[in-house]
């Protein structure tokens, strides 16, 4: 019975020799770690990617603004306008689900009049006076996959009533536009390759390869103004160019 005291000591004793020799090989481990991260010998670079296409989307934003001393007659005419224009757009092969209200409202205006009556004898003290003026204003916004339909949208729409272009948007679908960023992005990352490469051959070092990758690209669109024309409206999309960026960094030893 007295030896058993001493037994407990002599195990928490070895026990506690157990962790410690456990944490300083942890310990070592992480220091070794450390130092094999901190010597890592990497080159930075950036590479880019531009792929060219025509846009197959058009986004054309039209709008019917009518006025009247009358809130009912402003709005009434702006209905009837706008459902002419509907009308003209479906005529010329643009389907319904391609069009779209993005606005609409109706405001008040008040027209300020100043009268001054003159007399070969006196000038009378001008009078003034004011009239009330509701405005109603519908816009669209005609989104167009077939681009070749632009121009005869647009003439199609002004001659139905619309008195307000605010431009057109030549881009690309969400499909196409997919597609283009994964070849732009080939091309800039094959780019940041070439670099990393030239930049080793010149110093004489041994390119292990990469070991972070980042990338960017651009949304391209251009936008064209077209008015009211007697002719038909001539729109030439062209072409769109995609650019890709990629930042890289690639490990190399000596």
């Amino acid at each position: 019975m007295s030896n058993q005291p001493s037994r407990n000591i002599l195990i928490l004793t070895i026990v506690g020799l157990i962790l410690i020799s456990a944490l300083s090989i942890s310990f070592s481990g992480l220091q070794q770690l450390g130092t094999q991260t901190s010597n890592s010998k990497t080159i930075q670079v950036s590479g880019t990617g531009s792929i060219s296409a025509a846009p197959n989307e058009a986004i054309i934003t039209l709008a019917v603004q009518t006025q009247d001393t009358s809130a009912t007659n402003a709005v009434s005419e702006n209905a009837a306008l706008m459902n002419k224009v509907v009308q003209a757009l479906l005529s010329v092969g643009v389907n319904q689900n391609e069009i779209q209200t993005s606005s609409y409202t109706l405001t008040i205006q008040t027209m300020t009049t100043t009268t001054i009556t003159a007399t070969p004898m006196q000038i009378i003290q001008p009078t003034s006076s004011n009239t009330i003026q509701y405005v109603a204003r519908n816009a669209i916004q005609v989104t167009l996959t077939n681009v070749t339909l632009v121009g005869p949208a647009l003439d199609a729409a002004v001659n139905a009533g619309v008195n307000e272009v605010d431009g057109v948007t030549f881009t690309f679908t969400p499909q196409l536009a997919a597609s283009l960023q994964k070849e732009a992005i080939q091309l800039a990352t094959q780019d940041a390759a070439n670099q990393a490469n030239a930049i080793a051959s010149a110093l004489g070092l041994k390119l292990i390869g990469p070991i972070s990758i980042t990338p960017s690209f651009n949304q391209p669109f251009y936008q064209a103004f077209a008015s009211a024309s007697a002719n038909p409206t001539p729109i030439q999309p062209g072409t769109l160019q995609l650019t890709a960026q990629v930042q890289a960094t690639y490990q190399f030893s000596e």
